[in-house]
């Protein structure tokens, strides 16, 4: 069984760190990567919805597993940032 430190000398806390991206907008380091990856303009954009509209549109052509990861990450933030409960 592994220890505990090794595990953590494995887990990339830079990756999943939240950072603004504009006055209405925080993605992960990974997200931004992602996005980039598929020159999707998220930096001029001012909503989750409307990067996951242009990030659904780069899926449908690629089906890309990163792309599709990242969707389901933005979309449960949206939702439950976004909508009253």
């Amino acid at each position: 069984m592994e220890n505990i430190n090794d595990l953590l000398k494995n887990v990339d806390f830079q990756k999943n760190k939240l950072v603004k991206v504009n006055d209405k907008l925080y993605l992960t380091n990974y997200q931004i990567e992602v996005l980039k990856r598929f020159n999707i303009d998220y930096q001029n954009m001012s909503s989750l919805n409307e990067i996951i509209y242009e990030a659904e549109e780069a899926y449908e052509d690629t089906l890309d597993e990163e792309l599709d990861i990242i969707l389901t990450e933005l979309a449960e933030r949206n939702y439950y940032e976004n909508t009253h409960k």
